[in-house]
């Protein structure tokens, strides 16, 4: 069992001028479905372009990419019907075993200062929230072997990642929070010593966690006013029953969610059990 997870971030609705909002998660795979999944999602992509194009959420963050490689006629015709193979690729990863797990943080500041002196903390806090989900499910599911998959991250520094893994593996606790995992330590888990990372342009299955991350980054923008409903809710409303807890509790197992606000909470709360906990 593998958790192939990213990270996202937005601006919230306090007046912040950078993001204030951290988001990291993606979709956990069921190893006998990985091939599969991997296969389909490839299928998908072969109708729209060809079976290895890297794809994301936000498709657009690619186009200096396809441009270095000469792929422009294959980028301008997959942006012309993303929408059209974004819907698909959800439709059809519904055949296969996987779980969405994604780690909501809000900051306590909106001050520019100290959201960009708190940023590595905050990414940290929510890499472990997610994590601690992940070790549950393992703890629910017992698989023979567990394993954590991430994007190479920002500017090359896996710190914040490795101190956190390391301490869940060896103590099951956080690294600077020493909260307690209530799994227990990933190492009686079955869980790999390290956390893994991958190049997602390479990675079908990481680029399937990247789109989900951004179509839950969506929910969270329409859930606290950003935006009105659009495309990444109906493309969450397509999956909902993959999300960890559903129906009754996607809030708390699937999404977890950590702010000093209770309004924060409440108003993604009451939007996730209107729109896809039904």
């Amino acid at each position: 069992m593998r958790w192939y997870a990213d990270n996202s971030e937005l601006n919230g609705v306090r007046g912040s001028t950078i993001p204030d909002i951290l988001m990291f998660g993606g979709v956990v795979v069921n190893q006998n479905d990985e091939a599969s999944l991997r296969q389909s999602i490839e299928n998908v992509k072969a109708k729209y372009g060809h079976p290895r194009a890297p794809v994301k959420w936000n498709f657009k963050d690619l186009r200096s990419l396809y441009k270095k490689q000469g792929l422009g006629t294959l980028y301008e015709g997959l942006l012309k019907t993303s929408k059209a193979w974004r819907s698909e690729i959800a439709r059809e990863s519904l055949a296969f075993d996987y779980r969405i797990v994604v780690s909501v943080i809000e900051g306590h500041s909106i001050v520019k200062k100290t959201l960009t002196g708190c940023k590595p903390n905050l990414v940290r806090y929510a890499f472990s929230n997610g994590l601690m989900r992940f070790a549950l499910h393992v703890q629910d599911e017992r698989p023979n072997y567990a394993q954590v998959i991430l994007d190479w991250p920002d500017r090359g520094d896996s710190k914040p990642f490795d101190l956190e893994y390391r301490a869940a593996y060896n103590e099951g606790k956080t690294g600077e929070r020493h909260v307690v995992y209530h799994s227990g330590p990933l190492n009686a888990l079955g869980f790999d010593d390290c956390a893994a990372y991958v190049n997602m342009h390479h990675s079908t299955l990481l680029q399937f966690a990247d789109m989900v991350l951004g179509a839950n980054r969506e929910v969270i923008e329409c859930a606290i006013g950003k935006k009105p409903s659009g495309f990444g809710v109906d493309f969450c409303k397509e999956i909902r029953a993959k999300y960890r807890g559903y129906p009754a509790s996607i809030v708390g197992r699937g999404i977890s969610l950590a702010s000093g606000r209770h309004d924060f909470r409440k108003e993604i709360r009451d939007f996730v059990d209107r729109e896809l906990s039904i």
